[in-house]
């Protein structure tokens, strides 16, 4: 097959304007809703809408002289317009199927009854066939000639527009003076390239996105509700709710370039959870996504960190999952917490699955010796790989994101459905400049309080040599601190009887301050380098 990288990045753009507009016209139409439930008084069923929706409605209103009443009567004006009649909306159902509910399909949408506009044509007989060429004219004669008495009995039928009560006059278009019929009229002309186009800006953000009422990156997500949940009993519905409560719907706002260093670890996860939806066409077969990947190194280098940023800048459902959201004391229920959450994965995909401390978890079957482990542990650890196992062989897009501080007490059957194992080690004396200069910049004002520095970020990053990306906050945080500290003790040593205080200035931050903090806090996780580089090399998969 042919492609071109701009029919792929064309065919992106589109996609992702479709889904735009697709997003929005749902959020619209729940508003709407909304907003004739409370009008109406109906304020039990809006706080359930509300509720089973997962999003603050309320936080948007309907535009002045739009409801759902209104847009309904547009329609039927429009319909009367185009049809010479009015819309059938509704329909009575027989005695028989009175209190049945609404089939579902295994995706979950309703099933859409057949209307009586598409009933199946009437079978011919032998005996209805023209038995010749001459005869097969004749009758489609006599047929046309009969649908045009048809559809003038049923244009003498309809009510006029007085009767309407709508101030519109229709006619029907009759003949022109001469007699003979109008003219015939061609389709109208869709310019298709305008419409791409148009599509294309929308998604690159020359269009804003103000009329549809939603940002590129809303802060709560519109999830699907669970009533659409097919297959699931009960029990299963009760333990999907649980589940539905570690969805990640704030936006964290941590993005890409905000983590400092972790580079193949960022193209690792884009490879698994971004690519593939930007551009599927480029996945399939051998090319398959990646189905797992295990994030394991010290403590405090950003293994959460990039979680979150999977979280912001991934268009997927995100599962921030622990143990005590999959583990529980009722005998069966851990397994079947475990299976609904893969369900979950599946009816919200594309969907991310991320279990922080995976040791927690999915520690070595056994380990404690013969009879120590219980057997639930041993169920639901068993019921975590059987679930995986089958992400490894089907389409859908979940993905599995796994963080580590042992990994070393993981099961190696885990390990080997967490396709890629990259190690988050320390930063680097780049990364290490960075974040020293990204905490302390020469002059900050983030703050309540203005902080000048004039520091030598060379020799801060060789002298934090060891030190992960939390413990670097913590040494800036106490350096920043100290010059605050003068001003509490003016403030608490300051009698009302003397003289006013000075005015408020905190003193410079030089590099002996910062040097001065770390003779004083050490390293969290300097000693564990060397147990981390040998589990790396035998077990690395980059």
């Amino acid at each position: 097959m042919e492609m071109s990288y701009q029919a792929i990045k064309t065919a992106n753009q589109v996609r992702e304007a479709d889904e735009l507009r697709t997003e929005a016209r749902r959020k619209n139409l729940l508003v709407l809703i909304l907003h004739y439930l409370t009008d109406s008084g109906y304020m039990s069923t809006a706080g359930a809408l509300e509720q089973e929706t997962n999003a603050s409605l309320r936080r948007y209103e309907v535009c002045d002289n739009v409801d759902l009443e209104t847009i309904m009567m547009e329609y039927e004006s429009y319909y009367y317009v185009k049809f010479q009649k009015y819309p059938k909306i509704t329909k009575k159902l027989g005695e028989n199927t009175e209190n049945c509910r609404f089939p579902l399909k295994s995706g979950g949408k309703l099933r859409r009854t057949v209307s009586n506009a598409s009933q199946p044509l009437p079978r011919i007989g032998m005996s209805q066939r023209p038995p010749s060429q001459y005869g097969a004219k004749k009758a489609a004669q006599q047929r046309a000639l009969g649908s045009h008495k048809a559809m003038q009995e049923e244009a003498t039928e309809q009510p006029t527009p007085a009767e309407a009560d709508f101030g519109l006059n229709v006619a029907p278009i009759g003949r022109t003076m001469g007699g003979s019929a109008p003219p015939h009229r061609r389709g109208q002309i869709i310019d298709f390239r305008s419409m791409i186009g148009d599509a294309i800006r929308a998604a690159s953000g020359d269009i804003t996105t103000s009329s549809t009422g939603l940002s590129p990156d809303p802060p709560d997500r519109l999830l699907k509700p669970l009533g659409a949940f097919a297959g699931m009993t009960g029990e299963m519905r009760e333990l999907a709710s649980i589940i539905s409560r570690d969805i990640y719907l704030q936006n964290p706002n941590v993005r890409w370039d905000d983590i400092i260093g972790l580079d193949a670890a960022k193209r690792l996860v884009k490879e698994a959870v971004v690519y593939p939806i930007k551009y599927p066409q480029l996945f399939t077969g051998i090319l398959s996504p990646w189905k797992g990947l295990l994030l394991y190194g010290p403590p405090g280098t950003g293994k959460t960190m990039l979680a979150k940023a999977v979280a912001t800048e991934c268009k997927t459902t995100f599962f921030n999952i622990s143990a005590s959201s999959i583990v529980s004391k009722w005998r069966g229920d851990s397994e079947k917490l475990v299976k609904v959450l893969f369900e979950l994965a599946r009816y919200h995909a594309p969907s991310t699955i991320f279990l922080d401390e995976l040791e927690s978890v999915m520690g070595q079957r056994g380990a404690g010796g013969a009879g120590g482990e219980h057997e639930g542990s041993r169920r639901m650890k068993t019921e975590l790989l059987v679930q995986m196992d089958g992400l490894a062989r089907s389409d859908d897009l979940v993905f599995v994101l796994a963080a580590s501080n042992l990994p070393w007490e993981l099961d190696h059957a885990m390990l080997r459905r967490l396709e890629k194992r990259i190690l988050v080690d320390l930063p680097s004396a780049a990364a290490r400049r960075a974040m020293i200069l990204h905490h302390l910049p020469p002059v900050n004002s983030g703050t309540g309080l203005e902080i000048r520095t004039e520091l030598d970020y060379e020799q801060l990053a060789q002298a934090t040599e060891g030190y992960s990306g939390s413990d670097i906050l913590l040494v800036c945080k106490e350096a920043a601190m100290r010059p605050v500290r003068k001003i509490f003790d003016a403030l608490e040593s300051h009698r009302p009887a003397e003289e006013a205080l000075p005015a408020l200035c905190l003193d410079t931050l030089h590099t002996g301050d910062l040097l001065d903090v770390l003779a004083h806090t050490k390293p969290s996780a300097r000693t564990l380098c060397a147990r981390y580089t040998e589990w790396q090399r035998e077990y690395e998969s980059v």
